[in-house]
């Protein structure tokens, strides 16, 4: 089932500062849990697989800089959101850069053990950077940190 809504980016209540976008509808009715659920969305016509995230005001998103990237809103602007549950697992995808620099020293078996949830943020940190150098030197601290 695919549910069609426009929200507000707004700031999580507690410790985290994250922005949020919350979903409109009861998870628990909808699709039988509290907890976390896989979803796939499309924020204002650009599409990402992402998580609802339980809370106590209800299940949210949390809008990243990849979202923000491609839709250019701020806290406090309106998104149309289109989401649906994501009914395949989905698999990490490591890009092949970083691949290659993890095999050539010898830890991508290493990294790959990882939980999917860790390797996901680190893929993410790498992609993050705008200079090749930064994307360079965050492998590196990677690698590193790998090694101990």
């Amino acid at each position: 089932m695919v549910y069609e809504f426009d929200s507000e980016i707004q700031l999580l209540e507690g410790k985290m500062k994250w922005k949020v976008v919350y979903f409109p509808y009861t998870v628990r009715e909808l699709f039988n849990t509290n907890g976390k659920v896989s979803i796939q969305i499309s924020v204002d016509g650009h599409e990402f697989d992402h998580t609802l995230l339980p809370s106590k005001n209800g299940h949210y998103f949390v809008y990243n800089e990849f979202i923000r990237r491609a839709v250019q809103k701020e806290l406090g602007d309106r998104l149309h959101v289109i989401l649906k549950k994501c009914e395949h697992s989905r698999n990490i995808v490591v890009p092949d850069y970083i691949t290659k620099n993890l095999e050539e020293h010898h830890i991508l078996d290493t990294f790959l053990t990882q939980p999917d949830y860790i390797k996901r943020e680190q893929i993410n940190y790498i992609e993050l950077a705008k200079k090749e150098e930064t994307k360079n030197r965050r492998i590196l601290a990677l690698i590193d940190k790998l090694k101990d």
